[in-house]
């Protein structure tokens, strides 16, 4: 359980650090960490639930482009994700492909960084 909470927490962060960098991704209202870490929680669901069919379809072109493909499937999940927080009405906002795609890479830097700094408490399975 604290596992969880403390991966809710990293990405929760990641989002924060995604919406300073990245225009066109952001979440609203920006300054309350609740809003962050519902979408966290929506962005973990989806990438839980969705990412791994998301992966085992896109396996060819993501051996085919040696992993590039694998930013457009994070992107794809990070314009999910905001689809669905929107729905839900917690103030993700994703402006289109490019900002998703810019996103998932500083998403994907600002969670290695996290890994690193708190890798004694153990992100990983």
């Amino acid at each position: 359980m604290l596992r969880f909470l403390l991966n809710i927490i990293v990405t929760a962060i990641a989002l924060y650090v995604v919406t300073q960098f990245v225009p066109g991704v952001s979440v609203t209202p920006p300054d309350d960490p609740w809003a962050f870490m519902w979408v966290a929680l929506v962005f973990i669901v989806v990438n839980a639930v969705v990412g791994p069919v998301l992966r085992l379809l896109g396996a060819p072109f993501t051996i085919l482009t040696l992993g590039l493909f694998a930013l457009v499937i994070n992107a794809a999940l990070l314009l999910l994700a905001g689809w669905l927080s929107g729905a839900l009405g917690l103030g993700l906002r994703v402006d289109g492909f490019v900002p998703a795609l810019m996103g998932a890479v500083v998403m994907g830097i600002a969670t290695w960084v996290m890994g690193l700094v708190l890798g004694s408490v153990g992100l990983k399975r």
